[in-house]
């Protein structure tokens, strides 16, 4: 029984909560007290038997005590980082110049209020992280002398000129690529507001980034990139005259590898472009720790087993993840944190053309892997698409409803030059044979044979199903996972290539995993599906396709080593659906938008498609990508002036000051 002293207090403590209550109340109203939040919970159906090995219910992500699928959390939190980012955007030339000192740590460069004006007055989202990317780009360049850099797009062969707002191509050089650009930088000058600085542009016309410089000579570049800040006063504010004199006799050829990157007196045959690749990754990097499998490129074949694809393919999720779903999309698509992917990416296994350079030289290109050094401008297949062909960008609307509730793909074998010898290695090829459903069926099969190096093994061998089933796939085991994807994968190779002859379009020696290649399609039957896959090509830039799919309200789920002048400007989970480069999280994903027992959530994906497409004809339209290259140009003559840590806009500071 409690004592007399123990009643009186707990019944003074009970005055006092309630006095609080109702002062609360009075005061602040209900709002005093956190609402009750009722969270989704999965409905997962647990298999029994021996393939549920190592499977647990999700742990709890909220710290609420209730379990919730991890795409729920990921999903939330990025809407949140998006609506943080939004609270920033610039409304008036003032804002716009205080967003980029705190960011930058520098005054803007000469010509910001021409280029604040110039977006302005297109409805631009202004929003400094949105252009994140160019200091990227351009800050290791700052230990390279201005005059270097000038009289190295001078006297590049392939290039674009810009005096006095005319812009010329370099030579003769007007075909391809340079015209599609030179047509975007006409397009610009002509714009209102629009003051172009004189300068020299190098143009990488490849499919493939071409720089790729060691990390310690990065390193050491930005350790030249000090920030100072003069007093506004002392500070140049109008671009000097611009010197593009060539020294007599001045030539300037970038130190390639050639095209095979041979090794010397080997016969080892080619030198990996993953050796170039792990010298760029920082010192501790998986890349840098993990080995080199030089047996991967044997030219005879000569793999160990244990480096074959199918053994390299991961069974476990990757770290930095959600329960193997992707958190940040920075980390997901940085080769130096994935060293399997040497012997599982065609860009790593056998590029399509391998003309490389480790020293630093002024180059602009559409797409390059966060191991490149090339600075990037928008693709030619993007401005392509919205000049010549603006109802692929923005067509008419095909209801919600009335689409397939199927993931959609159709390509070519591109990312990687593949043969006899390494096309199980190859990115595309994997995927088309893990959206196969008899191969997948096949591969769930091994399970009961009772070897242990067969188990979840595909056919093809180029991917394998794990066993404790990491993903809490419903139907993997007893036969219904392949069945399951033949219901939803609509994916198919549309021409494959061969290293040898073939009377056929396929390859004698995989013919049997692919059947028959089906027509290429347009983004008109793509908007026949709710799902799409965006899958690497040769390079980053995907001709279009990708900001195609965003604008015509299709969930895009995207996979890529490479990065775009756009990736700073869209936000994975609300614009687009992050897949890892192993495709492995492919079937969760997929599980938790169609379900596989009416329990999907097609409400969520409504709501991304429809997203992607009215964000990206907000950020992602032909003005965006002008205003982006303004911006760039900017940035990119004041690098390239002697006077360059002088030379910045600071009329708003200098109107403070009454000066």
């Amino acid at each position: 029984m409690p004592s007399n002293r123990a009643l009186r207090f707990l019944g003074l403590t009970s005055v006092c909560f309630c006095i609080i209550i109702i002062v609360s109340v009075t005061l602040y109203g209900t709002d005093a007290f956190p609402q009750t939040v009722i969270l989704w919970t999965p409905k997962f159906s647990k298999p029994s038997g021996p393939e549920v090995i190592g499977l647990e219910d999700n742990p709890d992500a909220t710290g609420s005590g209730i379990h919730t699928h991890p795409l729920d959390q990921l999903l939330a939190e990025a809407k949140d980082s998006l609506e943080q980012n939004l609270r920033t955007q610039a409304f008036t030339l003032q804002e716009a110049a205080t967003q980029y000192r705190r960011r930058r740590g520098r005054y803007p460069p000469p010509g910001f209020d021409a280029w604040y004006h110039f977006a302005s007055s297109t409805g631009a989202v202004i929003v400094e992280k949105f252009w994140d990317q160019i200091y990227h780009d351009l800050e290791p360049f700052r230990e390279v002398a201005p005059s270097t850099l000038r009289q190295q797009a001078a006297a590049f062969h392939v290039g674009i000129s810009i005096r006095e707002g005319k812009v010329s191509a370099k030579g003769n050089n007007t075909a391809g690529k340079t015209s599609i650009w030179m047509h975007m930088l006409q397009t610009l000058a002509q714009q209102e507001h629009v003051q172009m600085p004189d300068i020299d542009i190098l143009l990488n016309v490849n499919d493939e980034p071409s720089l790729i410089v060691p990390w310690d000579d990065i390193e050491t570049a930005m350790s030249y990139a000090r920030k100072l800040k003069l007093p506004p006063q002392d500070v140049l504010r109008v671009f000097p005259e611009y010197k593009d004199g060539l020294p007599f006799n001045y030539t300037f050829q970038p130190e390639w590898l050639g095209p095979r990157l041979t090794h010397p007196a080997s016969i080892m045959g080619p030198r990996p472009y993953w050796e170039l690749v792990r010298s760029a990754c920082p010192p501790g990097s998986p890349a840098r720790v993990a080995p080199k499998f030089i047996d991967i490129w044997h030219p005879k074949g000569h793999t160990s087993e244990a480096h074959q694809a199918i053994n390299m393919f991961p069974l476990s999720t990757p770290k930095d993840t959600i329960q193997g779903y992707i958190k940040n999309w920075t980390t997901a698509t940085d080769p130096c944190n994935f060293p399997h992917l040497q012997g599982l990416h065609g860009a790593f296994v056998r590029p399509e053309a391998m003309s490389a350079c480790v020293k630093l030289f002024p180059q602009f290109g559409a797409g390059k892997m966060g191991v490149n050094n090339d600075i990037l401008l928008p693709g030619t297949g993007e401005w392509k698409s919205t000049n010549h062909n603006p109802h692929e960008m923005e067509g008419e609307t095909i209801a919600w409803e009335q689409r397939q509730n199927k993931l959609f793909w159709r390509g070519p074998d591109t990312g990687g030059h593949s043969t006899k010898i390494n096309w199980q290695r190859m990115h595309r090829h994997r995927f088309v044979s893990m959206l196969n459903g008899s191969q997948v069926a096949l591969a769930e099969k091994t399970f009961a044979s009772g070897n242990k190096t067969l188990e979840g093994q595909s056919p093809a061998r180029n991917f394998r199903l794990p066993i404790s089933n990491p993903y809490r796939l419903a139907t993997q085991g007893k036969g219904r996972l392949g069945k399951w994807v033949k219901t939803w994968a609509d994916v198919a190779f549309t021409e494959i290539s061969c290293d040898v002859w073939s009377t056929s379009k396929l390859c004698p020696y995989n013919a049997a995993y692919f059947g028959s290649l089906l027509a290429p399609t347009s983004i008109e039957e793509q908007r026949q599906y709710k799902y799409a896959a965006i899958i690497d090509g040769n390079g980053g830039d995907d001709g279009g396709n990708f900001t195609q799919v965003l604008n015509n309200g299709i969930v895009a789920l995207r996979a890529t080593v490479f990065r775009n002048w756009y990736d700073s400007r869209l936000w994975p989970w609300v614009h687009f659906v992050p897949m890892d480069n192993t495709f492995m999280d492919v079937y969760g994903i997929m599980q938790y938008f169609i379900g596989t027992d009416h329990d999907g959530h097609d409400a969520e994906a409504r709501r991304i498609a429809e997203s992607a497409r009215d964000w990206s004809r907000r950020v992602l339209r032909k003005e965006d990508m002008l205003i982006y290259t303004y911006r760039l140009l900017l940035e990119y003559a004041r690098m390239m002036h002697d006077e360059r840590e002088r030379l910045g806009w600071v009329e708003d500071l200098l109107a403070e000051n009454g000066k």
